[in-house]
């Protein structure tokens, strides 16, 4: 067998092994689209083959945005990242009156907050009074926006270039297809079928602590701020809060005063050992005192971080990085009482 022989068949099985790469990317790529499209989690489609009820899209964005614009408009607004998720908008309502809506969305940034804002102009849905619940993170100069709010239409401001308006590559994407197995799965349930948010945005009550084992509670919670500290706070070296984070606010301030929009500010609360972490390193401490120090400047703002009542009980919190409805209860109370009483 001479050297062309074996080159030859070398090169045929080469091929083989093309073409069979390329047939199994074909048959994969069909897979997900096929049941992206008859799933359709981000309901982009006028169709609904399989009469699922409640959809999962991964990008709860997308969810509330195409969920809301169906809606009528509501009196209270309750905006911010996954730990607003916990508080309940009844509590809102109980003490303003009125309906209420909680547009908190997982990982909100600076421009998520005037994205919604933006987004509810644009629908002539404003509120009366808006509720922002501020994340320490979120004026980071060096955190980017959300992937998912740099993918909605309706809430990037910031460039038309980043989303397609057709959707067309959502139907081949994986994180579309994780979305359509959770749906579908929960479809399958029937009678036990539920939304992950309910008519009014709510994701429902967060566990507390006061039920579980102390000491797994410790290892997860561990393990969470070691997490939490490397995502959200750049490894500690958060200095100085973002120019343009607060140009950001500075136009939310001004919606609200040329729309007679009641605004309340408050800190959403850390778990006291990343507090601590934070209040004990000269970078993080620096940008917490300039954090604060900006926040205050608003009428009726409210920091959770010298609130014993929320720090002294691990009732407050859902594990490391989120807030129960009880501590969710507190705060409201708190803010909106006291601002109504004007003390």
């Amino acid at each position: 067998m001479n050297f062309y022989t074996l080159t030859s068949k070398s090169n045929i099985k080469t091929k083989k092994w093309l073409n069979l790469l390329f047939i199994f990317i074909f048959i994969f790529s069909a897979l997900i689209f096929s049941v992206n499209f008859i799933v359709d989690p981000y309901n982009i489609t006028k169709y609904n083959l399989l009469k699922i009820k409640y959809k999962f899209a991964r990008d709860d964005r997308t969810e509330k945005t195409n969920f809301f614009t169906s809606l009528h408009k509501f009196d209270n607004i309750l905006i911010g990242s996954s730990r607003v998720y916990s508080m309940n908008p009844k509590t809102v309502s109980k003490i303003l009156g009125g309906t209420t809506y909680n547009f908190g969305v997982g990982t909100a940034t600076t421009e998520d907050h005037l994205g919604i804002l933006l987004y509810l102009k644009k629908e002539n849905k404003l509120p009366k009074n808006l509720i922002i619940g501020v994340d320490f993170y979120t004026f980071n100069p060096d955190i980017p926006p959300n992937k998912y709010f740099l993918a909605n239409k309706h809430l990037n401001f910031l460039s038309y270039s980043n989303y397609q308006e057709d959707y067309l590559s959502k139907f081949f994407s994986i994180d579309a297809f994780r979305a359509s197995i959770k749906t579908f799965k929960n479809h399958l349930k029937n009678e036990n079928e539920k939304p992950r948010f309910d008519n009014n945005g709510w994701a429902g009550s967060y566990e507390d602590y006061s039920s579980r084992d102390s000491d797994l509670d410790l290892v997860k919670a561990k393990k969470e701020l070691t997490e939490n500290v490397s995502m959200f706070y750049s490894n500690l070296r958060y200095k100085h809060i973002g120019h343009k984070k607060v140009q950001y606010y500075t136009q939310i301030k001004k919606i609200c005063v040329d729309n007679n929009i009641n605004l309340y500010i408050f800190t959403t609360p850390l778990h006291p050992k990343l507090l601590n972490i934070l209040q004990n390193n000269e970078n993080t401490r620096q940008a917490l005192q300039e954090f604060l120090q900006y926040l205050s400047s608003f009428k009726n703002f409210y920091n959770t971080y010298n609130d014993k009542d929320i720090y002294n009980n691990l009732r407050s919190f859902h594990g490391a990085t989120h807030t129960t409805t009880y501590a969710g209860d507190i705060i409201l109370k708190k803010i909106l009482i006291k601002t109504d009483l004007n003390l």
